[in-house]
């Protein structure tokens, strides 16, 4: 198949932790076998940007016969929907369907009408907007546990604090940094040698290292979809403390060594606490259950939903020439 990802979040130079998941299942695609090329918009420079990539969408779908194009985020559905002559599948990923602004709330719930296929990465979003059930996947092979005191010589990360990771924007209020360093200072204050260290735009094959390195992922926000660093540091087989958000509460279900908690920081100082024994226990199972989000088994279920489209869009052409020519 040959497949034009359209995107807002993709790794660059400037931004090498930016949309991440979407490049692992890029890269997922071509080890399958498919051709998949990818417009970024950098919208976050310039919304100019966006008409930019519309006119990199007619051309090169005019020049290219592309089996499906498929838009991840809602904005980037927008200059998606002038592709030419293939069908469109849009991923939707938490902030542009639940997220505080209500104009891009509304405009991605009128952009998904267009879609021949709409994706959606947990339940709570499919309640919003109708849409196939995919959470983006973890590569198992990339995310994998280092040994910690090697990960944080290699990083030069303090060897004997208790290092909670906070691996999210501090500058998106969402995410909730107030709340997580209220949380570590409360444990500090209660005599625990705690320390939270923000990663923020860390090439991707740099994070493994990072999870290794912590004691516990901190997860505090007000809203997500299906928080891929949750997944993440469960691969590298370190536990989590986590607001009850998205799918968090599939994600970690039946996990020990984690924790969902309320957003109250003595709470959450609490259940770190907790949770900090498991990140040396060869008990902890995190990376186990990480499985079935292997990114090969995501895709297969993305390809799956290709072949569904493309069938349907083959079919609808054919019945429009039989129209014609009747």
């Amino acid at each position: 198949m040959r497949i034009l990802c359209v995107t807002n979040m993709y790794p660059s130079p400037q931004r090498p932790g930016s949309g991440a998941f979407v490049c692992q299942q890029v890269e997922q695609l071509r080890r399958f076998g498919h051709t998949v090329d990818v417009i970024d918009i950098l919208g976050s420079q310039s919304k100019m940007n966006y008409l930019r990539c519309t006119l990199d969408v007619v051309r090169m779908t005019s020049a290219v016969a592309y089996d499906i194009v498929h838009a991840h985020y809602g904005y980037s559905a927008y200059p998606a929907m002038f592709r030419l002559r293939a069908p469109l599948v849009i991923t939707l990923h938490g902030t542009d369907v639940i997220g505080q602004s209500i104009f891009e709330r509304l405009s991605t719930r009128a952009v998904s009408r267009f879609a021949d296929a709409v994706i959606v990465v947990s339940e709570e979003l499919r309640r919003r907007i109708p849409g196939i059930v995919i959470p983006c996947g973890v590569d198992l092979g990339v995310f994998k546990p280092y040994d910690r005191d090697k990960a944080r010589a290699r990083l030069g990360w303090p060897k004997d604090k208790h290092i909670v990771l906070f691996p999210f924007d501090p500058a998106r209020p969402e995410k909730r940094y107030d709340l997580a360093r209220a949380s570590v200072e409360r444990l500090v204050q209660e005599g625990v040698d705690a320390e939270l260290t923000t990663v923020v735009n860390v090439p991707n094959g740099e994070m493994p290292w990072c999870y290794s390195a912590a004691d516990a992922l901190l997860l505090c926000s007000d809203y997500e979809g299906s928080p891929t660093s949750i997944k993440e540091a469960l691969a590298c087989n370190r536990p989590v403390v986590a607001t009850d958000v998205g799918d968090v509460g599939e994600l970690l279900n039946g996990i020990a060594g984690t924790r969902i908690c309320p957003q109250e920081a003595g709470t959450i100082a609490r259940n770190l606490r907790e949770v900090f024994d498991w990140s040396r226990s060869s008990e902890f199972r995190g990376r186990a259950a990480m499985a079935r989000y292997d990114q090969a088994l995501t895709v297969e279920k993305i390809v799956g939903v290709y072949d569904d489209v493309l069938s349907n869009f083959k079919a609808r052409t054919v019945d429009r020439r039989l129209l014609r020519s009747g």
